[in-house]
């Protein structure tokens, strides 16, 4: 995981999101309307001496014509429940870009939630959504984080989530921009507990 988030900010503005993420969905298409899915995700791992790991990337395509881009990120999760667990999730998801009078960009963080519940835990989570651009008269760029959460439950606890939320541009006469933070949330719930959670929410241009 990032020790912060700016810095992940800075790395993601630069390359547009890593390709190397080990799970993608890319939709990159040209007409009246792209809509771009993340998987279900999941990734577990169930206790003894568990680990569970999940990078997940969602990157949305192009629609022209007055177009409409959807960008919705996976509905994630990950897990590890117990014993000498770890946990660790990291998802991105990217919005698209549409152009032409009217256009719409919407781009939704995926639903995240990462656990470790117990046992030698530590979960860590980082979730961050970056709107689309939307270009043309009354153009709309609209930016959502994911539903986010994070937790680990006791023992030898730790937690750690960052979530970062950027708009995304709207350019053009009576072009409207919205972005909303994630539903956040962080925990750790006793012994050895210690939680800490950074969410930085920035609006669009």
């Amino acid at each position: 995981m990032r020790a912060t988030i700016l810095p992940l900010a800075a790395l993601l503005l630069a390359g547009a999101a890593s390709l190397s993420h080990p799970a993608a969905a890319e939709g990159l298409e040209t007409g009246g309307i792209s809509i771009t899915r993340g998987g279900g995700n999941v990734n577990t791992a169930a206790a003894k001496n568990s680990f569970a790991g999940q990078a997940a990337t969602t990157i949305g395509g192009m629609a022209r014509n007055g177009g409409r881009v959807e960008t919705l990120g996976g509905l994630n999760r990950n897990l590890a429940s117990g014993r000498n667990s770890t946990a660790l999730q990291d998802t991105t998801t990217v919005g698209g870009t549409a152009f032409g009078r009217g256009a719409q960009a919407s781009t939704f963080g995926g639903l995240n939630t990462n656990a470790a519940r117990g046992f030698g835990s530590l979960a860590s989570q980082s979730a961050t959504t970056l709107g689309g651009q939307a270009i043309g008269r009354g153009a709309q760029s609209q930016v959502s984080g994911g539903f986010n959460s994070n937790l680990a439950a006791g023992r030898f606890s730790q937690a750690d989530q960052q979530v970062l939320t950027m708009g995304g541009s709207a350019i053009g006469r009576g072009a409207l921009d919205r972005v909303s933070g994630g539903g956040n949330r962080n925990a750790a719930l006793a012994r050895g507990s210690a939680a800490s959670q950074q969410v930085v929410t920035i609006g669009g241009q």
